[in-house]
């Protein structure tokens, strides 16, 4: 007896063949694009998960409120290098731009490594920022260039879905590292030496990374820039102004929480670096699963409306990780048993809210003109690394404040900037959304 055409056998395999189909689409150009996006995924992973630690470790002066001015000079040297960066992606092969950004990631991580002091590491820190802007801002229009409109939004979503994986297995490897390089050295798994170590193997792997884009070869670029940046953004700056609302929103409630989410589950409640490894570890596998289900999600409900409804979804786990916060540093909850709620949250906040991103990319991109591509990647990483430049330092200023109780206002305070978004998004973008389900319904009638 055969299974139910319509049956749950049947639809994993039917999706399963569309994946397929749709990854025969990709280029060559395109797959070294990807790989090398991983090779960035895994250092990443790394790196993010010990550098807080890193300079934690270092010294009563090198607190929270530090690291916030950490990440601020980064988002700052991303805020900078945004019109820069739009101009060089359009003038120059993306394949340059790519590697260029890449050795100045090394340097940066390797002086981050080398030359532990106050200064030294926000000015490193802030070249990092520079770096990741101009691989950003040249990834995004190469493969707008690079595919059709067939395997666009595939493309998408799987560069950034592997290099979600790759993160997972760097965050993996980064809560074990401390402990190995600890018992190598003699010291305790806490200490610099062992953090410092960790992070130099890290900068090992990021010199890999730059292979595989030197093997581009033939690849579509998107036409010269026939206007410099500041002249395209006085242009369209309306078109601008209503694609970007949505991510400053966002971005500023991710700069509140996300770069110190292995600090929450530290000191609120009172967490190993291996439990938080796992964690971490679970949430990117979760990004990653989120990133690949969002082509095939957005193909069924539409771009803009995954988008909202993802971003609806992930509000309740963000509520539960702050009642977590207050209740534990008030001794009304046991650490143990709302740190598996506040994991498990987290883990789905991130599938959530990743699952959106490369969508709502495709969605502003097939918007503008082709050659203000770049320019709105760069505008969109500019006005997300506001939020990362300015609230960190509220946040750590909470943190240093109110101790780990900080982080229910900081919960609550992300909540609020994820619900307006949303409200924007649904306020600007409602007739899209209409639009959408009016085109869909109207090819499942001709099909």
């Amino acid at each position: 007896m055969n299974p139910p055409a319509n049956g749950p056998l049947d639809r994993i395999r039917r999706g399963g063949s569309s994946y397929i189909a749709h990854l025969r689409l990709f280029s060559r150009n395109v797959w070294f694009v990807l790989l090398a996006g991983m090779g960035n995924g895994f250092a990443f992973g790394v790196f993010l998960f010990v550098f807080n630690f890193y300079v934690l470790s270092l010294g009563p002066r090198y607190d929270e409120a530090f690291l916030g001015t950490l990440t601020s000079a980064a988002s700052l040297a991303t805020i900078l290098m945004a019109l820069p960066s739009a101009w060089l992606a359009q003038r120059y092969p993306a394949k340059w731009v790519l590697a260029a950004g890449g050795l100045i990631g090394l340097v940066a991580y390797l002086g981050i490594v080398l030359f532990p002091v106050w200064g030294a590491l926000i000015f490193f820190r802030m070249l990092a920022g520079a770096s990741m802007s101009l691989t950003m801002v040249a990834a995004a229009p190469f493969l707008m260039a690079n595919t059709g409109e067939a395997e666009r939004q595939w493309a998408f979503s799987f560069q950034a879905g592997l290099s979600t994986v790759a993160s997972f297995f760097g965050n993996l490897l980064a809560g074990i590292l401390p402990s190995y390089f600890a018992g190598f050295f003699g010291v305790a798994a806490t200490h610099t030496t062992a953090y410092r170590a960790s992070l130099a193997a890290m900068v090992l792997i990021s010199g890999l990374t730059i292979v595989p884009l030197l093997f581009i070869r033939g690849a579509k670029n998107t036409p010269p820039m026939e206007e410099l940046p500041w002249v395209q953004l006085r242009r369209y700056r309306r078109m601008f102004a209503i694609i970007l609302l949505p991510s400053l929103l966002i971005g500023l409630g991710a700069g509140l929480m996300q770069p110190f989410m292995n600090v929450y589950f530290r000191n609120v409640y009172q967490k190993s670096d291996a439990a938080i490894g796992v964690v971490f570890a679970l949430g990117g596998l979760a990004m990653a699963v989120g990133q690949f289900i969002g082509p095939p999600m957005a193909d069924r409900m539409g771009k803009i409306r995954t988008v909202m409804f993802t971003q609806a979804l992930s509000i309740p786990f963000l509520m539960t990780m702050g009642i977590g916060a207050w209740m534990v540093t008030a001794g009304l909850a046991r650490a143990e048993t709302f740190f598996i709620l506040a994991g498990i949250s987290y883990i789905f906040r991130l599938a959530l809210m990743n699952l959106s991103n490369p969508v709502y990319s495709t969605f502003i991109l097939e918007r503008v003109p082709v050659q203000a591509q770049a320019l709105s990647i760069s505008l969109t990483n500019l006005v997300f690394q506001v939020g990362w430049f300015v609230m960190p330092q509220v946040s750590g200023r909470l943190q240093v404040q109110h101790g780990p109780a900080g982080f229910a206002y900081i919960f609550a305070g992300v909540t609020g900037f994820y619900i307006s978004a949303i409200l924007v998004e649904k306020w600007f973008f409602g007739r899209d959304a209409h639009a959408e389900r009016q085109l869909r319904a109207a090819r499942s009638t001709i099909v």
